[in-house]
């Protein structure tokens, strides 16, 4: 009993200074934060400005309605009815009920805010496990068709091949990284599930308008307060690089503004797979009581960049688009005598087979 003791002080003990050190690193961030709101008190002002007018005119508009159709569908039951014949293929791949498998597309078609808030409604009415809803939220994180292919393709590209051949990139992403976390991270299936089958029309509306409001509400708030500090580090940046690199690291909408027709799809298409400080934190709020590791998050989002990067470059030597897109020239972008159909084949094989070298962990469903 002593030793069980002492080990219990010294874990208390730890957890103590752990504690202690963030309230420091908070502390500091906060100061930092009043001296730069009150040092760049215009530029924080233009960017507040940029961010409402950018929720405003594109986001709202282009998610909102969206997003309450989300909503409706797992409220109502739907996604659980629909996907229930594909359960043999959505435990193959991704080691999720057939429900699972609904959110991800919901994500893939809505974006970015759409599968983690689908993910922890889920739990919420008892129609998956907390382990399993921590995987999808996990999982369903990406960009919509809307966003790659009319704002990052046309009109900031000004080629529609470039949104196509990265939206097809970030599903790849998804879809690979979905794998990797199904069989990396431990999930136990819900014993009893309710498979509720749906509230009565005019709550659902009700329930679908009120999750969609707040959704977009944090979304928004979230995208107002990085295009300030976006704002701050282009006054205070040594370098333009930094600015756009550091744009894309924290909100991925004005990230593509800057990175577009400067840098290549490929790396692009990277910070278009991590999704930004702004995704991440949109996320963190669209779980609500949901728990989740953050470090593990993360990490799959840099994952899910790498792979999506990959893939974009892999499609662009077999469907290469005009260089136009990135400088003023209109030369196509040469393939590399190594670049052929058979050794993109075989790049695809060689993943394939990292994939499935990935044991199954114990506990996994």
């Amino acid at each position: 009993m002593t030793a069980i003791t002492y080990i219990l002080s010294v874990s208390e003990m730890k957890d103590k200074k752990l504690f202690r050190y963030r309230k420091i690193i908070t502390l500091i961030m906060m100061a930092g934060g009043c001296y730069l709101c009150l040092r760049y008190t215009q530029e924080c002002a233009d960017g507040i400005k940029k961010g409402i007018l950018f929720c405003m005119e594109v986001l709202v508009p282009s998610l909102y309605a969206f997003m309450a159709l989300s909503a409706a569908v797992i409220r109502s039951g739907i996604a659980v009815s629909i996907t229930r014949p594909f359960g043999r293929i959505t435990r193959f791949l991704f080691r999720l009920p057939p429900s699972g498998l609904a959110v991800i597309l919901l994500s893939i078609l809505g974006g970015y805010p759409v599968g983690a808030r689908c993910a922890a409604m889920l739990f919420e009415q008892g129609n998956i496990s907390r382990s399993d809803a921590q995987k999808v939220a996990n999982i369903a994180i990406c960009a919509g068709p809307g966003f790659l292919i009319n704002y990052v393709g046309s009109a900031l590209l000004g080629n529609r091949q470039s949104g196509v051949i990265l939206l097809c990139a970030e599903i790849t992403g998804v879809l690979l990284t979905g794998v990797i976390i199904g069989r990396t991270m431990r999930s136990a299936p819900l014993p009893h599930p309710r498979f509720s089958s749906g509230s009565q029309s005019h709550h659902l509306l009700i329930d679908s308008v009120t999750d969609a409001s707040r959704a977009t509400f944090h979304m928004c708030g979230m995208v107002v307060i990085c295009t300030a500090m976006i704002t701050v580090i282009e006054k205070i940046s040594p370098d333009e690089r930094i600015t756009d690199i550091a744009s894309a690291v924290i909100e991925i909408t004005e990230g593509c503004h800057r990175l577009c027709g400067r840098y290549p799809l490929y790396m692009i298409a990277f910070f278009i797979g991590f999704g930004g400080i702004s995704v991440h934190l949109q996320a963190y709020a669209g779980m609500g009581d949901l728990p989740i590791n953050k470090g593990l998050f993360f990490l799959y989002r840099i994952i899910q960049g790498i792979i999506t990067a990959a893939a974009a470059y892999s499609y662009l030597m077999i469907f290469p688009v005009d260089q136009g897109v990135f400088n003023s020239t209109n030369a196509q972008l040469t393939i590399a005598k190594s670049a052929t159909l058979a050794g993109s084949g075989a790049l695809v094989l060689s993943s394939l087979c990292f994939i499935g070298s990935i044991h199954r962990r114990g506990g996994a469903p």
